[in-house]
Parts: C-alpha cells; sequence; structure tokens
C-alpha cells in the first residue's frame, strides 16, 4: 500500500490503515498476526484487490524460476503483491501525478482529486469519497489545481477528463476488452499519457500482467541486471521498446509482479548502490 501502486491509502499509525478503491473503502487493523477488516464491500472485493485468491509463495517460485537473479529481491521483499485496484479511471488521474515526482507529492495530489468525488462513507471522523467522475474532472478550475501544488498537471487532468468525453462513453468501456498492445496504443493516444504512464494505467487500472512500465527505477535494475551496456545512459523510446520486450520474453504473464520486485527493490537501495 506504499510502495507506489495505489495512493489513496493512509497509515494511521500502529497496525492500522485506511484506505479507498473505487467504490469500497477499507480499515485494515493488523492485531497479533491476523488483519480485521471493517468495510462497505464484501471479503471478494478485498481479496479481489490484493489478489488474495492466488497461491503468493507459487507466484514467488514462478518468478524466480524465471529469473533466478530475482531470488534475493523475493527473499527480502515477503509480502509483495502485485494489487488489482478496481476503477481503471482512478488509476489514470492518479498515475497522471506521478509523472516527474514523488510519493511525498503524489499523495496529497491525488488526495485532494478525490476530494471532489461524491461522499460514500464517515469513518473515523473523516469524510470518504468515491473518486470523481469524467464530468467532474472536466469541470475542474486550472487556476485551483495550480493553487493546489499541481503545477503544469493542473491543465492535463481537466484536459484528460474533457478529451475521453470527447470520444464517447464507449471509448472508455471498449479498453477493457483490448488487448496489451492495443491498449498501449490507445492510452498513449491521450494527452500527457507516454509509454511508461500507458504502462502503470494498463498493468493497475486494465490488470495486463505483461505490462512493464519503465521508470528511473526498474531502468537502473534492468542495466544492472539485464543491459549493462546501456549503465548510465537515457531511457530512450528504443531502449524502453527493448527492455521491456525483454521482460515481457523473460517473465511472460508474471512481467507485471517481476516489475514490482525489480522497482521496489532498487527505491529502497538506490542511494546505498550509488554510495559503493
Amino acid at each position: 500500500m506504499s510502495c507506489g501502486q495505489v495512493f489513496r491509502w493512509e497509515h494511521l499509525g500502529g497496525g492500522v490503515w485506511l484506505g479507498i478503491d473505487g467504490n469500497h473503502w477499507f480499515e485494515v487493523i493488523l492485531d497479533r498476526g491476523r488483519h480485521h477488516v471493517r468495510s462497505n464491500a464484501d471479503e471478494r472485493a478485498f481479496r479481489a484487490l490484493f489478489q488474495l485468491d492466488r497461491s503468493l509463495a507459487e507466484i514467488e517460485r514462478e518468478v524466480v524460476a524465471a529469473g533466478p537473479e530475482l531470488a534475493p529481491y523475493v527473499g527480502a521483499l515477503r509480502g509483495l503483491r502485485q494489487m488489482r485496484p478496481s476503477c481503471p479511471r482512478e488509476v489514470l488521474f492518479s498515475f497522471l501525478c506521478t509523472a516527474n515526482n514523488n510519493l511525498a507529492r503524489i499523495l496529497p495530489m491525488v488526495r485532494h482529486l478525490g476530494g471532489y468525488g461524491d461522499a460514500m462513507e464517515q469513518v473515523g471522523g473523516r469524510v470518504l469519497r468515491r473518486f470523481p467522475t469524467f464530468e467532474r474532472l472536466a469541470q475542474v478550475d486550472e487556476a485551483e489545481l495550480r493553487d493546489a501544488g499541481f503545477g503544469y498537471r493542473a491543465r492535463t487532468i481537466p484536459a484528460v477528463a474533457r478529451q475521453i468525453l470527447s470520444r464517447g462513453e464507449g471509448w472508455w468501456r471498449g479498453l477493457a476488452a483490448l488487448g496489451y498492445e492495443e491498449l498501449h496504443a490507445e492510452l498513449v493516444s491521450l494527452a500527457s499519457v507516454g509509454p511508461k504512464l500507458a504502462d502503470c494505467i494498463a498493468l493497475f487500472g486494465f490488470h495486463c500482467d505483461e505490462a512493464a512500465p519503465m521508470d528511473t527505477h526498474l531502468w537502473q535494475a534492468c542495466c544492472r541486471h539485464y543491459f549493462p551496456e546501456w549503465a548510465g545512459k537515457p531511457l530512450t523510446d528504443h531502449r524502453y521498446r527493448v527492455a521491456a520486450r525483454f521482460l515481457r520474453g523473460r517473465f511472460g504473464s508474471l512481467t507485471g509482479w517481476a516489475h514490482q520486485y525489480l522497482f521496489y527493490d532498487n527505491l529502497l537501495n538506490w542511494r546505498a548502490r550509488r554510495s559503493v
């Protein structure tokens, strides 16, 4: 919940987390090795969000079998799961906030966008809201978002909402039926959505497990393990395609999981490696 997959979860202290996913909110309490969940959703929705119906031990074995070089990361990051958020719209606009950004700034930005949505319930003195509709986001004033610290994204966010509305409601709904390549091509046709953001949206919003979002951290990890001749060189469009294609060829339907281990390990340890 804190490694860059979702952005509407908050650690309330101790073993308590409060989060929103689509039309659902979850309060998760870890107590003496057990998780207690209070929610407006049923257990099936919670299990789907964290892919709890899949054997993590089996996934770990398959990832290591396909890429033995990931064994240290899998061992160090026990419990890391690839999440499956239920609302692609929320994923799209959340990840629009991530470009050239860091978690400390992304979280309040996404929280601000969430404030435009309809209220669901009040939990612990907090009003929890669904993510706003395209129509509501299209109406958000650019100056208001700039005042909230969105920078150039203040123009991008309502512009993308208007662009999607102009294509008709069938266009957005139809994306879920597309294969990865077609989906990626449609997503990059949106304003300010490049290959990396399109892969993030495909992976977390539309659950295309072969997507490999190639940001700085994944690029550094790929250069360290697979492309040492590119270490220290910029991530060009050509190198992006080559590296992503390599990961898909190596890990197949587990590419998203492998990406998560490579990405999160590098996020945690890049400073230590740089100082060596």
